[in-house]
């Protein structure tokens, strides 16, 4: 056997060369191997694209059944190629239909299957069936054209005549009619506010149909918001939970202790309530003591030795007696004495 290192170098390089091409080709084609294709490829010819997009789903019956895999142009129409899965059996009468998916304005590829047979993988579905979609941008501009046309004050006349040709009839029907002309005179009047909505109308849709990316980015976005509202919900919940579990440990906690703790907040008042009467004392003392330890502190930096005077204290040959006595009585020697 041949080690790899006795083979040809150039040969290879070249058949290397060759297994990448061809993994490479393989790689940007993979949709289009027969062994790997999801669906069967048809190709459809309408007047208009009509917003639809490349990537917009095929349905089947209302049931997503493929995608829009490319829209070019061909000659005098648009051509739409689409993929549909292979179960789907399209017969030779199939007829496609762009239609509104959203009431945002997206759109989606409809085929209804009919006829006998099975269309060829890569069949056209020429434009006697196919149906392009009708905006509602186009029925609001039909519709203003159609008003704008419409003669008012003719249209008045015309029922004023009518209403006058009628008046001896029974008195429902002269009702009816009196209402139809007072219908006609109201239309009249508002004829030009008329004119006006329908204008404004078209030019909202139009808005519409222009931002429709940015309606559907904002209603995601919407969904995102109220679905991290919804988990820190959940996590406040929690919180509140462990809160009121904490305050029934404290409650039990004060209620087993609360023999010890009396005692203990008693004296605490008590001892709050004398620095309380002696706050000014206190606080002058703290005042005073500053100049105080400065004093000291210069007193015990002149030598080895200080001389410190505290007022309102005893003289030392009056208290020695009481001090002596009080050292032997606990057992402490005083200074200079004997055990």
């Amino acid at each position: 056997m041949t080690q790899f290192r006795e083979m040809n170098p150039v040969r290879v390089g070249v058949v290397g060369t060759i297994v990448l091409v061809v993994l490479v080709l393989g790689a940007l084609n993979i949709r289009s191997l027969p062994f790997l294709d999801g669906g069967t490829t048809y190709r459809a010819r309408f007047v208009d694209a009509g917003g639809l997009n490349t990537g917009d789903t095929v349905q089947v019956a209302g049931k997503d059944a493929g995608r829009v895999t490319d829209i070019d142009i061909d000659h005098d129409a648009v051509a739409v190629t689409f993929t549909v899965d292979r179960a789907v059996v399209l017969g030779t009468d199939t007829t496609v239909e762009i239609a509104t998916a959203t009431a945002l304005g997206a759109r989606n590829l409809r085929v209804r299957p009919a006829g006998p047979g099975r269309l060829e993988d890569g069949a056209t579905i020429d434009l006697d069936r196919t149906v392009a979609p009708y905006q509602l941008t186009d029925a609001l501009g039909d519709l203003t054209d159609t008003a704008a046309a419409i003669d008012t004050e003719q249209l008045r006349e015309s029922m004023e005549v009518l209403s006058d040709t009628l008046r001896e009839t029974p008195d429902d029907v002269g009702a009816a009619l009196d209402g139809v002309r007072r219908l006609s005179e109201t239309v009249a009047s508002r004829d030009e506010s008329l004119r006006a909505l329908l204008a404004h109308a078209e030019q909202v849709t139009e808005v519409l149909a222009e931002r429709s990316d940015a309606i559907d980015a904002l209603i995601v976005d919407a969904d995102r918001i109220l679905g991290e509202l919804h988990r820190r919900r959940a996590a406040l919940d929690t919180l509140f939970a462990n809160v009121d579990a904490l305050s029934v440990q404290i409650s039990n906690l004060v209620a087993d202790n609360e023999a010890q703790l009396e005692p203990t907040l008693g004296k605490l008042n008590a001892v709050l309530g004398i620095l309380e009467r002696n706050r000014d004392n206190i606080a002058l003392a703290i005042e005073r003591l500053g100049p105080y330890a400065t004093e000291l502190g210069e007193a015990v930096a002149s030598g080895p030795f200080f001389n410190s005077y505290i007022q309102n204290l005893l003289p030392m040959q009056i208290i020695e007696p009481a001090l002596t006595a009080a050292l032997e009585k606990a057992g402490i020697t005083p200074p200079g004495g004997t055990p």
